[in-house]
């Protein structure tokens, strides 16, 4: 069911289409929260435990969810309707509308948004990483080069990758590792993604702060020489935008420079390197990975970020190179869309 279907009989019967919404909306949130009490369900709907009972009760009865100890999860019935549940859920939000706007703001040709706001509810990312995963494994085929960077949006990417036919697909870390989780570096993500797609990885298990001079001798290492050209010939690049200010203290740079940093203007990091709020390139990291100037040779950039808190560098990203897929949230989308607007 398309936006143009849902407004339709929305203007047809708006006093049915009323609790029709607030079923999809219940069964998206369940869908995604699974398995959910019913208060924990109440409080992120924000509506009176009362009315959340009353509407999961009609769901139960009428087979859509079941109902354990453990809490709500949704049955085959559901599942099968699931999409149609979600466009009526983005058609109530104004979501579609809201992609067109941003995806002509930005200049990026695909854009899409999922409800909520990751910085309030941190089960939206997963939502980010379900759809961002669905849309990536749909880009790529057999022979493709794709290359990621670490980090946690990145890291639910990964793990919600559908798993299907096997993919003769090598996946390659865009840059070496950071000070950060092991979980969430490029190379254990890269092997992770590889995995779920049946292809091939390279690892690339080098950090951040080795000096030029040690840069420049590994270099000359084949292991380390033929992936950092590999990624360059790269035909998808998958990457988490992040704040400047965040990956500055994730990457464990002085307290001086960050503050250096952010006098600057630095607003966001994308795959090692700084921008200010109009895209212009501030810094880079020490470390090995995708030089910035190749981005823009790569056929498919795909990008992924959520949090109101994350607006300003999403901005400041797509100003600075092309991208042809965004996937955020509604709380990321609202805030760039009003940062435009006192812009303006």
């Amino acid at each position: 069911m398309d936006g143009a279907t849902v407004k339709l009989l929305t203007n047809l019967a708006p006093e049915l289409m009323d609790g029709i919404v607030a079923r999809a909306m219940a069964l998206e949130r369940i869908s995604v929260l699974q398995p959910v009490g019913r208060r924990a369900l109440a409080q992120r709907m924000r509506m009176p435990e009362r009315e959340a009972r009353v509407l999961t009760d009609a769901l139960r009865a009428g087979g859509w969810i079941e109902v354990s100890a453990a809490g709500m999860v949704l049955t085959d019935k559901a599942y099968g309707m699931l999409d149609s549940i979600r466009e009526i859920v983005r058609a109530q939000l104004g979501l579609s509308s809201m992609e067109v706007q941003l995806s002509r703001l930005l200049k990026v040709e695909n854009v899409r948004i999922v409800p909520g706001d990751a910085d309030q509810s941190p089960d939206v990312l997963g939502e980010v990483g379900r759809v961002a995963g669905t849309r990536l494994r749909k880009l790529l085929s057999d022979g493709m080069i794709l290359a990621v960077n670490g980090g946690t949006t990145v890291q639910q990417v990964a793990e919600h990758i559908p798993r299907g036919a096997p993919m003769n697909i090598t996946v390659l870390p865009a840059r070496g590792g950071l000070g950060q989780s092991a979980e969430t570096q490029a190379s254990t993500l890269a092997e992770t993604i590889a995995g779920k797609l049946g292809g091939h990885h390279r690892a690339l298990y080098l950090p951040d702060s080795l000096s030029p001079d040690a840069l420049r001798e590994l270099c000359k290492m084949d292991e380390i020489r033929e992936p950092l050209e590999a990624i360059q010939k790269a035909d998808v690049l998958l990457y988490g935008i992040a704040r400047a200010d965040d990956m500055a203290v994730n990457r464990l740079m002085p307290h001086a420079r960050i503050e250096e940093l952010v006098a600057e203007g630095a607003t966001a990091e994308v795959l090692g390197y700084c921008f200010d709020a109009q895209g212009r390139l501030l810094a880079s990291a020490s470390g090995l990975g995708l030089p910035v100037d190749a981005i823009e040779r790569i056929p498919t950039v795909f990008a992924v970020a959520a949090g109101a808190r994350k607006a300003e560098a999403i901005l400041a990203a797509t100003r600075h190179h092309r991208h042809d897929y965004l996937v955020t949230d509604e709380g990321a989308a609202a805030r760039i869309i009003t940062l435009l607007r006192d812009e303006d």
